[in-house]
C-alpha cells in the first residue's frame, strides 16, 4: 500500500501532463488558435508536474504517517486539477476538442487518483491505529 500512493501521484501526474498535449489535446494543438483552454493545459503541466514530484518523494518515505500526509497534498492537488478548467476556462461549444475531450479526461484522471488516494490513505490509518494497539 505504501508504493501504490507514490505510484499512484506518478503515473496520474504523468498523465496530467500529457492528457492536454498528446492523448486528448486542447484546441490550441488539434489547429484552433490559443484560447482559454490552452491556459488550462498549462495550468494543468504544472499540476502534473507537482504530482510527479511529490511521487518521486513519496517513493523513497517509509513512514506511514508521512505517506499519509502525502496523500492528503496529492489529493489537494487533485481538487486542484479538477478545478482549473473552471478557473482559467475552456471551450463550451459541442465541436471543440477541448469540451469533448480534455476536460473530460482531466477531470477523470483527478477523480480516479483522489479516490485511489483515498483508499490508500484509509489503509493506512487503519495499519496505524493496529500497530497501536498491540
Amino acid at each position: 500500500m505504501k508504493k501504490m500512493v507514490a505510484i499512484t501521484a506518478l503515473v496520474s501526474g504523468a498523465f496530467l501532463i500529457l492528457t492536454p498535449r498528446y492523448i486528448l489535446p486542447a484546441c490550441e494543438y488539434e489547429g484552433f488558435s490559443p484560447m482559454h483552454c490552452s491556459d488550462t493545459a498549462r495550468a494543468e503541466y504544472v499540476v502534473g508536474a507537482l504530482l510527479m514530484l511529490l511521487g518521486g518523494i513519496l517513493y523513497f518515505i517509509t513512514s506511514a504517517k508521512a505517506l499519509i500526509t502525502g496523500a492528503g497534498a496529492a489529493i489537494l492537488m487533485y481538487v486542484v486539477a479538477y478545478q482549473l478548467p473552471d478557473t482559467f476556462g475552456y471551450c463550451h461549444s459541442s465541436r471543440m476538442p477541448c469540451n469533448y475531450g480534455m476536460v473530460p479526461g482531466i477531470r477523470f484522471i483527478a477523480v480516479a487518483g483522489a479516490l485511489i488516494m483515498i483508499v490508500a490513505s484509509v489503509s493506512l490509518i487503519k495499519k496505524i491505529r493496529k500497530k497501536g494497539n498491540q
